[in-house]
């Protein structure tokens, strides 16, 4: 007969019995092999390093943010207060400058009745020396004999 026209070739049947004895070997090399799954763990840690150290930092970081938060937020309730304080205080100042003044007033006036009277003691005590004197001169005159 002569050959057959069609194209499918016909595959001989293979034993399972001759695979189990020899095993198919892997492509690459067991070192090869174990360096890859060696690269492979060792960039997984190192992601999973990195993620844990940025999770630290990112806590405590948070962690000091919060503290400062709440700093600064009691220091603006302060100043609020602090500040309302002022303005309140700031408006009795106001209402009360007249009375300021007044005090100031009488105060410098106080002190210039205490001058006037010291001047006017002065005075007086200038103006008694001299009629004491004009008096004593007055009595000497007399004593001398008139022509």
């Amino acid at each position: 007969m002569g050959k057959s026209k069609s194209k499918t070739t016909q595959l001989e049947p293979v034993s399972p019995i001759s695979d189990k004895a020899e095993p198919k070997r892997p492509g690459t090399s067991g070192t090869e092999n174990l360096l890859m799954t060696t690269t492979r763990n060792a960039s997984v840690q190192y992601s999973k390093a990195q993620r844990a150290e940025r999770a630290y930092r990112t806590k405590k970081h948070a962690t000091l943010a919060r503290a400062n938060y709440n700093e600064t937020k009691a220091n603006f309730k302060d100043g609020f207060s602090h500040l309302w304080k002022g303005i309140k205080g700031a408006f009795s100042v106001l209402k009360a400058i007249p009375y300021l003044v007044g005090e100031k007033r009488e105060n410098r006036r106080r002190v210039a009745d205490a001058k006037a009277r010291e001047r006017d003691l002065e005075r007086k005590k200038k103006l008694e020396e001299r009629l004491a004197r004009e008096a004593g001169d007055e009595e000497k005159e007399p004593e001398t004999p008139a022509k």
